[in-house]
């Protein structure tokens, strides 16, 4: 058991100095003049980085799943502060959001 956490740590480890090494070469490259070497956005490279594509991936599944669960976990709380404990503040910041959504779906529904 031991030797596979040393093992696997060690493909761990070996993985991510390789992909940080392409983090700075690419990082390095001085783009249309800019003086930090910063790729801009056009830069066909600037997406080409295995840790960015990750990244973008994990941002929409997390916006997925804060508006498919969150949010809906949030209103039920609201109807039953007591049980859950809620505070004064998660309260009102509930609300809050309920009155977003409402005006939210007021907005969308009214223009049609």
């Amino acid at each position: 058991m031991r030797t596979r956490c040393g093992c696997a740590l060690m493909v761990g480890l070996v993985l991510s100095v390789l992909l940080s090494g392409c983090a700075t070469t690419i990082s390095s490259q001085d783009t249309r003049g800019l003086s930090n070497g910063v790729s801009p956005a056009e830069n066909p490279e600037y997406l080409a980085h295995p840790f960015r594509l990750v990244a973008l991936g994990m941002h929409a599944t997390g916006n997925i799943l804060r508006y498919t669960v969150v949010e809906p976990l949030y209103f039920l709380m609201n109807t039953m502060p007591d049980f859950v404990g809620l505070s004064l503040d998660e309260r009102e910041y509930i609300q809050q959001r309920q009155d977003a959504w409402a005006h939210a779906y007021a907005e969308a529904f009214t223009k049609k």
